[in-house]
């Protein structure tokens, strides 16, 4: 009976140990679509399913078109943006005829391409199964789900009888769909439910295994770090609306480093919005950007396609980082995006410098190739973060100063003449979600450092012969998820407000 039991474990667990070797040693052809969204002025109001569905289908309208130029080009997957369908700034009321209700694919097998009247009012379901189905690709979109409850079996449930959740949605080339995802973390997206599951949605392709979740969500353990550590997902899909928040969160910056610092795949369509600083998506790799676009022109959206070899397992590991000195007090105190760093300047063309705050200490060895006007500061700082929000953090950076005033350091600036020629920075990090930043200044724009002209492992980030293009900031930012309170995050009012995802326009440059 034993041999029996062994047998059929290993007839079990074989195939899918090959499948997984056979996953590890493949590639895959991404594609990522920045959309500039069409949306409608007065977002406040109810409007009728077919007022609703004229905006829709004309964002849809570009998906096609995008979603066929990646096909042509052998794109296996093709990823768009959080909001990309309708756009952002709803009320409740608002966004209600914009909602579908979304079977579970877990319960339903729906090919909604072959059957669109199999459930009512599901029109954009029936385009996305139809365009991921004629272009034998999968299609990764994000829509609102309308599910009803009962209000007197289900306390949660709204007044309205039904939740709506902001959702990812996947279809494979075959037009089924395949998972969705209700967004856990939402951010002042009060048109939206929080969903009580936040387990991870994750999904196998040929070409290897994926977890998809959505902007603030990747600033959480659940769902984000728990599909990558407790999973052990390699390759993420990453619908967002987010707008940059400099010096340490802007999109390509925080995006890349989030892949680098997990050794993981990370595709981040974003919206097109440059005029409120929402723009910058890329295709991410363990080692770097291996395609990014950011762009200040308005109304641009931009596809990117390029091929990654399949992730099988993520790579995380805890700092290895000692310091047997103790370093100088620092020399002053200013604040980056709402929390208090200790900072000490960079003063000679090279050196060796060091900055501690609460345990937490970093040490850099630079060469700069000539002396400039800027100031260029080392910073440290743990602690919980409570601006928007509440998450533990401990980031070691370099930052370039806005002005020669120590106070603005922290203060948003895309300027910068310092050229690093040589870079060792090390941090004595206590948790092992560290993600390495390295942001340089382009004409007044953002950029990132080419693949291989630095390297991180474990707490170190070095670069040996520095930088082509003057550096704005060099960073190693990392959660404490275990130290962080749970926040909800409810915008009780229409005020605009500017933050990072999930964002309250009064008024938007396209309308329809």
């Amino acid at each position: 009976m034993e041999c029996v039991a062994l047998l059929l474990l290993i007839l079990y667990v074989y195939p899918r140990i090959s499948q997984a070797e056979d996953t590890g040693a493949r590639t895959f052809r991404a594609a990522v679509y920045e959309h500039a969204v069409y949306l409608p002025l007065n977002r406040k109001v109810h409007v009728s399913r077919e007022t609703a569905l004229s905006v829709m289908m004309r964002n849809l309208r570009v998906y096609k078109e995008q979603t066929e130029i990646a096909a042509s080009q052998g794109a296996d997957i093709i990823v768009f943006p959080e909001d990309g369908v309708y756009g952002m700034g709803y009320s409740w009321d608002g966004i209600a005829s914009y909602m579908e209700y979304i079977p579970e694919p877990q319960e339903v097998t729906w090919d909604a391409c072959a059957e669109p009247f199999r459930f009512p009012n599901t029109e954009v379901q029936h385009f996305l199964s139809c365009l991921a189905k004629n272009n034998s690709i999968y299609l990764v979109a994000n829509i609102g789900d309308k599910q009803p409850c009962d209000r007197d079996a289900d306390p949660r449930c709204p007044k309205y009888g039904h939740y709506q959740f902001n959702t990812d949605v996947v279809y494979d080339p075959k037009g089924q769909l395949v998972t969705k995802y209700h967004k856990v973390n939402l951010f002042y997206e009060s048109q939206f439910s929080f969903p009580v599951n936040k387990t991870p949605a994750i999904f196998d392709t040929p070409f290897g295994t994926f977890a998809v979740f959505t902007c603030f969500d990747i600033m959480f353990y659940d769902p984000a770090m728990a599909a990558i550590e407790r999973y052990g997902v390699g390759n993420v899909i990453f619908p967002t609306a987010w707008m940059d928040a400099l010096p340490l969160l802007s999109s390509i910056q925080f995006h890349s480093a989030f892949a680098a610092g997990l050794g993981i795949n990370f595709l981040a369509a974003n919206i097109n919005f440059p005029s409120y600083n929402f723009h910058g998506s890329g295709i991410y790799t363990p080692d770097g950007a291996s395609k990014f676009y950011y762009s200040g022109a308005s109304n641009a959206g931009k596809l990117l396609v390029s091929d990654l070899k399949t992730v099988l397992k993520p790579t995380i590991t805890y700092s290895n980082v000692t310091f047997d000195v103790e370093f100088p007090s620092p020399a002053f105190t200013a604040s980056v995006f709402h929390d208090p760093f200790n900072f000490v300047p960079l003063l000679g063309q090279s050196g060796v410098v060091g900055v501690c705050h609460n345990d937490l200490c970093c040490k850099v060895n630079y060469s700069l190739s000539t002396m400039s006007d800027d100031v260029i500061v080392l910073g440290a700082f743990r602690g919980l973060h409570t601006y928007e929000g509440k998450y533990s953090i401990e980031v070691c950076a370099i930052l370039k100063c806005k002005t020669s005033n120590y106070s603005s350091c922290g203060e948003v600036t895309m300027e910068s003449n310092t050229n690093l020629t040589y870079l060792k920075f090390e941090g004595n990090f206590s948790v092992p979600y560290i993600f390495p930043e390295v942001l340089l200044s382009d004409n007044g724009s953002l950029n990132l450092a080419p693949i291989g002209s630095w390297s991180y492992v474990a707490g170190t980030l070095e670069s040996k012969h520095g930088f082509d293009l003057p550096v704005l900031s060099t960073a190693m930012f990392a959660r404490a998820y275990e130290n962080s309170a749970g926040v909800v995050f409810v915008c009780p009012c229409a005020l605009l407000v500017l933050v990072i995802c999930g964002i309250t326009i009064m008024q938007a440059p396209i309308f329809v």
